[in-house]
């Protein structure tokens, strides 16, 4: 329907996407949201961390997701950089840059003939177990507006996932 009246419905789109920022409200029918579970190669089908879990979500939701991850990227973090050794919302970085850089500074240890002392910690389920205040606390320190900060929260705290798998389905809020 976009795609052939893109004309006739982008202005009343647009009007909608603007209304759930100011206001901080997620319509119901955008807060659900089917999850499907895919299984990741050669691990045993018994475990639950055998499975990703792949969020499919309203088209509507999405694109104002992903102007809101525009306004981030292009906007505030222009404004205030992230730390050096932060790699998410970097362009160019990702997981290897922040292994080179690592394996960049054993090297140069072992050249010296210095000691190097590495301590590496991975946390498991870092961002599902992140409280809804340390994210919106975090959002607001690096500078996004307060309505931004409220539609995050929002979005977040209001979303309904649904899921089916080997016969039994589920419908619950995400805490």
């Amino acid at each position: 329907m976009l795609q052939q009246g893109f004309e006739l419905l982008a202005g009343k789109h647009l009007m909608l996407l603007r209304a759930s920022l100011a206001l901080g409200y997620i319509p119901m029918s955008w807060r659900h949201i089917r999850v499907v579970f895919v299984p990741k190669p050669g691990k045993p089908l018994s475990q639950a961390k055998s499975f990703r879990p792949i969020s499919l979500m309203s088209f509507i939701l999405k694109t104002r997701e992903k102007l809101l991850d525009r306004h981030f990227r292009d906007g505030v973090l222009v404004e205030k950089q992230l730390h050096q050794n932060q790699f998410a919302y970097e362009a160019g970085t990702f997981t290897v840059t922040a292994l080179f850089q690592v394996v960049h500074r054993l090297e140069e240890s072992l050249n010296h003939k210095e000691n190097a002392l590495g301590a590496f910690l991975d946390i498991e389920g870092s961002f599902d177990n992140t409280s809804l205040n340390a994210i919106t606390t975090a959002d607001r320190e690096c500078g996004l507006e307060e309505t931004c900060c409220r539609w995050v929260r929002s979005m977040l705290e209001n979303r309904l996932v649904h899921t089916s798998l080997m016969g039994s389905s589920l419908t619950a809020r995400v805490a």
